[in-house]
């Protein structure tokens, strides 16, 4: 059993995660800004924009896997937000490294949460994977460095990994159901062309990656997608299709979506299909392979299960 702490437990991916960690038996502690008191894992202080942190969240840690960073869509790209979105993740990094040396922390793991940010956002059916060079503009500079500040843990942890994760499906959070919501209201549509590929993952396997990672002692940068690449266009309908609905809309122009988002609306109008062979081939098996099987269970597996019993 391994005492693992995770930083942004209580995100959406952190507290998947922690369930998961917990069903495998192993002991989970989190780092918050804003713990309560009321949670139902043991969860320490600390403040990484002001350097603060209660070191007690360190003892006994076998791996630190570290999740916490603003969210990337929930505003403009202004200045300030990039610098937020930034600091968030680069200052956090360095912080948790300044104290693992100051307390002589030897760490078994460090696990760093990236993005499929690192990859061009441009139209094309080349598939990419781990090896493939950084594309350009703010999301890659942001995952260029993200994953440097991971790097620095090589010297006080055994394993290094980052995980680069696309597009998390899960109905209860997340952009899915903002996704999903227009659809319900028959005013589904496509985005720009169409054409562009959508990384997802469903969520149960994201933080299983996590945990395989830990658990087989992998080294390197992993990306956390699944195997089947599906473009905008077929990732609508297919949304479409499992909650019965139709797409009777045409395509949004990109320039409206341009002016919704701004710098961001790249991240939505471009995208490029990325390989899961690294992942698989250290013995991982995705739960749910393809976009109708990630779908069918979150839509309609709950439903069928309550009909039955």
């Amino acid at each position: 059993m391994a005492k693992v702490l995770i930083t942004g437990g209580r995100g959406l991916i952190g507290s998947q995660l922690t369930k998961c960690m917990q069903s495998n038996g192993h002991e989970v502690v989190h780092l918050s800004r804003n713990p309560t008191g009321d949670e139902e894992v043991p969860t320490f202080h600390w403040d990484p924009m002001n350097s603060n942190m209660d070191v007690n969240a360190l003892d006994g840690i076998h791996t630190i896997i570290h999740l916490a960073g603003a969210p990337i869509m929930d505003d403009k790209w202004s200045e300030d937000r990039k610098r937020i979105i930034l600091d968030s993740r680069i200052k956090s990094a360095d912080l948790l490294h300044h104290e693992c040396i100051r307390n002589n922390v030897r760490l078994k793991h460090f696990i760093s949460a990236s993005a499929i940010g690192w990859y061009p956002l441009i139209l094309s059916e080349n598939v990419y994977d781990e090896s493939s060079p950084p594309g350009n503009g703010f999301l890659a500079d942001v995952c260029k460095q993200w994953e440097t500040s991971a790097d620095q843990f090589k010297d006080v942890a055994s394993h290094v990994a980052k995980v680069r994760i696309g597009l998390v499906l899960t109905k209860s959070d997340g952009a899915l159901s903002q996704i999903a919501r227009p659809i319900r209201f028959y005013l589904g549509a496509g985005l720009g062309t169409g054409t562009q590929f959508m990384s997802w993952i469903h969520l149960t396997d994201v933080s299983r990656v996590f945990c395989h990672i830990m658990e087989n002692d992998l080294n390197g940068i992993y990306n956390a997608v699944g195997p089947e690449a599906t473009s905008n266009q077929e990732f609508m309908q297919t949304i479409a299709d499992i909650i019965d609905r139709p797409i009777l809309l045409p395509n949004i122009p990109e320039f409206i979506i341009k002016i919704m988002f701004g710098q961001a609306a790249e991240i939505v109008l471009r995208g490029v299909p990325l390989s899961s062979t690294k992942i698989e081939a250290t013995g991982f098996q995705f739960d749910y392979p393809t976009l109708t099987s990630a779908l069918f269970n979150i839509y309609w597996k709950a439903n069928l299960s309550s009909a039955t019993d």
